[in-house]
């Protein structure tokens, strides 16, 4: 059921009126200690609220029952005490000065978090949104939450379990949901708000920047994609089911909807075994996680477009031994491609995952130009001098994150997101000196 404007209004005043109390009464570190607690209890395989969740969300997320597990998993497994902790200390210097003056350098200086977060999700993976919520509760500030179409179930659901570990804390979260088609509900929403954190596609957050207050803080997270490289030292025989086993979960977690799902996966030519040997173990693997964790159904059109270029590939392979094929058996539930080409090319998603050799990395960033400004994340294997010197190439290209193959969707929430600080742009400062 969609917010009304009153809705809006009424959730900004109760909000506003439960930061007053959080603020002057809670640490930093009993904060921690509710959001580590409540993300300890959606581990719990009884947990209420987790139970709630795989029953809840597959219909809205198209996710199945075992991929919203995983889901949990991963996000609140991230959000531990010694995590949270770690994100304040990198962005602010010490975990304390939201409650008190402390030495940075030669002087004294207090933090406070800015009065009124506004947090405008997507639908397409759960952590964002969670995390966002967690940035706002740690900054101790009023957060209005719009929850997707696609996902009403998590953000209300984590409200939710805040609320049983610690309803004052809890007070400061309202999630609401209204049809972002209706600028009259957003403007009432981002009225006199001090900052906005938005997930979506270009389009969306072209609009919303439309409807931003010139004073506010804007946090714009639009459309990502990633992709992979697997140096010539790690295609060994020993190296291959563990690098495939590692490809096949950063691209089949989440069925590939998120920014940092790898698209294409480039394999360095004249190592101990072949590009081919890599796409052909990496097809197993995807057999060995489509049986654990399902994909969820598709769409009429995402069926139709996965179906229309897996099709055109296999037809395109029995006549040219440049491409390659393997697929799911009687389904469409994934596809590795191999192609010579190394041109990067998107994927249609839901599984779907080219394989392309290469005979060296400035070769790589010549064929990713097109798309280097979309760029997220890269997963490299293995991890040694060559490829951080990449790693380093990459940097000087705008991308912002590298990091080892089957960590893709494991960011520490202490990365920063697009490459921007996640806390430091919603403070104020206070000097002393």
């Amino acid at each position: 059921m969609s917010a009304t404007v009153n809705d809006i209004r009424s959730a900004i005043m109760r909000t506003r009126e439960a930061r007053e109390n959080i603020i002057t009464q809670r640490t930093t570190a009993a904060i921690i200690d509710v959001i580590a607690q409540t993300a300890k209890n959606w581990l719990d395989p009884h947990d209420r609220y987790r139970l709630q969740a795989i029953e809840q969300a597959p219909a809205a997320t198209g996710f199945s029952p075992a991929m919203v597990a995983e889901a949990i998993n991963l996000t609140f497994g991230a959000l531990t005490a010694e995590a949270l902790r770690e994100l304040l200390d990198r962005e602010l210097g010490n975990h304390r000065v939201l409650d008190e003056l402390s030495v940075r350098g030669n002087i004294r200086t207090r933090a406070v978090g800015l009065n009124r977060i506004v947090h405008i999700l997507a639908g397409n993976v759960p952590p964002p949104g969670i995390n966002s919520i967690c940035f706002g509760l740690l900054l101790k500030t009023a957060n209005l939450v719009k929850s997707a179409r696609r996902d009403p179930v998590f953000p209300a659901l984590f409200a939710e379990s805040l609320r049983a570990v610690d309803a004052q804390l809890a007070d400061c979260v309202a999630v609401l949901s209204w049809d972002h088609k209706d600028p009259a509900l957003t403007t009432a929403a981002l009225a006199d708000t001090d900052a906005i954190i938005a997930y979506g596609d270009d389009h969306s957050i072209a609009t919303l920047r439309k409807l931003v207050p010139p004073a506010a803080t804007f946090l714009a997270h639009g459309h990502r994609l990633s992709f992979a490289v697997v140096a010539k030292e790690a295609m060994t025989a020993a190296n291959l089911p563990v690098l495939a086993e590692a490809a096949a979960f950063d691209i089949s977690v989440y069925d590939q909807q998120g920014c940092l799902s790898p698209h294409v996966i480039y394999v360095e030519e004249r190592g101990e075994l072949g590009p081919r040997r890599f796409a052909a173990a990496l097809a197993q693997a995807m057999a060995a996680y489509q049986a654990r964790v399902p994909r969820g159904p598709l769409s009429v059109e995402e069926a139709a477009v996965l179906t229309r270029t897996r099709d055109a590939y296999v037809f395109r392979s029995a006549g040219d031994k440049r491409i390659s094929v393997w697929r799911s058996e009687g389904t469409n539930d994934w596809a590795v491609i191999y192609e010579d080409d190394p041109s990067f090319a998107p994927s249609c998603l839901n599984r779907i995952v080219f394989v392309k050799p290469t005979d060296g990395f400035p070769r790589i960033l010549n064929a990713v130009q097109r798309f280097v400004s979309q760029v997220s994340t890269v997963g490299l294997a293995p991890m040694n001098e060559r490829t951080a010197a990449f790693a380093a190439e990459l940097a000087q290209a705008g991308i912002s994150r590298a990091c080892p193959l089957g960590q893709m969707q494991r960011p520490p929430l202490s990365w920063y997101h697009d490459g921007h600080p996640n806390l430091a742009p919603l403070v104020r400062w206070t000097d002393l000196g």
